[in-house]
């Protein structure tokens, strides 16, 4: 068989291993931890406070790792309190904060997924990886912390938002059109035939924890052959005349990086997905900080946009509508301030020396897990329980 052919096949396998064990160990966390997210959602609908709201956003996002679950599960949930007499208001001024956390606390999975491709990548292909892996949480944080200020201070979001939504679902009955689209590609082809019959069969035979910690084993390993897939799938492409210049050329031109992350997301209704993409690219070294920054924007506002996503903010009447219109806003604001302005040295600088701290010990691997845990998980569990 023709190579060109066998390097595609390989990195179309590793892709389609990747997405499927990715979707897979955010099953696996939904049963291990569905106890602790019932009273995670229970304290969703008792606190009212901002701050808990962002903390329960990063955390909870960070353990299923999917904004998009926790951006339709906390429009859910607030539609349900808002039909049993909480004011819209309050709704809002609640779920927004959960839903710029759930932006944070998205950008973990890429973290997870360059620490569990370690073992393939020699020390100077992992440290030279971080920079570009991190990206994400320094851009979104400092997006996130300048929003969330304003929402606090100003109510900016929440008051926006509220009236835009009040005016869409006045004038817009659109419901049953969007519905069509209720569910995304990923659902369509993982999902619903593969990940959901498995979960279930391990579920039923093992019962729900000890079949989720069978299954978040399982689909871990099916992240490594993943990821080994696609990083000799794509060191191969690299290598094939030509390839590296096409390759370059996409990731060169920011526009064309920019656009490739927002369709691929929209495509693949993840930007958790999508992002995570880019580490056998880091990996090999054809693209870098810069190039990659453009793409993960693209990444970030094509999550707010994929069909999926429209449907949710839908089917959640107002409320829905209005905190869908927060996560739009959010991440176009993330596209403005920190990519069309002159700003993005910022989070850029701030992602390079962050990356060369930690590559600069010798088991760079544990500072970036320990980064991990503090950011993700320690400080918005004591934000939680000790605010």
């Amino acid at each position: 068989m023709n190579k060109k052919y066998i390097t595609f096949l390989s990195i179309l396998i590793g892709v389609f291993v990747f997405v499927c064990s990715l979707e897979g160990v955010k099953d696996a966390f939904k049963l291990i931890s569905q106890e602790w997210i019932g009273s995670l959602l229970s304290l969703i609908e008792s606190k009212k406070a901002p701050l808990t709201g962002l903390a329960l956003g990063v955390l909870v996002t960070s353990i299923i790792q999917s904004s998009s679950a926790v951006a339709a599960t906390t429009m859910v949930s607030m539609a349900g309190l808002v039909a049993s007499g909480l004011p819209l208001s309050s709704a809002v001024s609640f779920g927004v904060p959960v839903v710029l956390g759930a932006n944070i606390g998205t950008t973990v999975t890429k973290i997870i997924v360059s620490i569990a491709a370690k073992k393939g990548m020699t020390d100077d292909e992992f440290n030279s990886t971080i920079p570009g892996v991190i990206i994400d949480d320094i851009v979104k944080s400092l997006n996130v912390s300048l929003f969330f200020t304003l929402e606090v201070t100003t109510g900016f979001l929440s008051n926006t938002v509220t009236r835009l939504a009040s005016f869409l679902t006045d004038v817009l009955k659109l419901k049953a059109f969007f519905a069509v689209f209720e569910k995304g590609i990923i659902d369509i082809i993982v999902k619903t035939p593969i990940i959901e019959p498995i979960s279930n069969a391990v579920s039923a035979f093992f019962g729900c924890r000890i079949g989720g910690i069978t299954l978040f084993v399982m689909w871990i390993l099916g992240i490594f052959l993943g990821l080994y897939l696609l990083e000799k799938g794509i060191s191969a492409f690299v290598r094939l005349p030509g390839s590296e210049k096409r390759v370059l050329l996409t990731f060169k031109s920011p526009t064309k990086s920019f656009v490739l992350g927002l369709g691929l997301t929209v495509i693949a209704g993840s930007s958790s997905v999508a992002a995570s993409l880019t580490v056998p690219f880091l990996a090999v070294g054809v693209v870098g900080l810069e190039e990659v920054y453009p793409y993960v924007l693209g990444t970030a506002l094509g999550t707010t946009i994929d069909p999926a996503q429209i449907y949710g903010y839908l089917a959640g009447e107002t409320i829905g509508m209005a905190l869908g219109l927060a996560h739009v806003l959010l991440n176009f604001f993330l596209v403005i301030i920190w990519f069309l302005l002159p700003l993005k040295a910022v989070p850029i600088t701030i992602a390079r020396r962050i990356g060369l701290f930690i590559a600069s010990h010798r088991r760079s691997y544990l500072y970036l897990i320990g980064f991990v845990l503090i950011f993700f998980y320690i400080t918005p569990l004591a934000v939680i329980f000790l605010l």
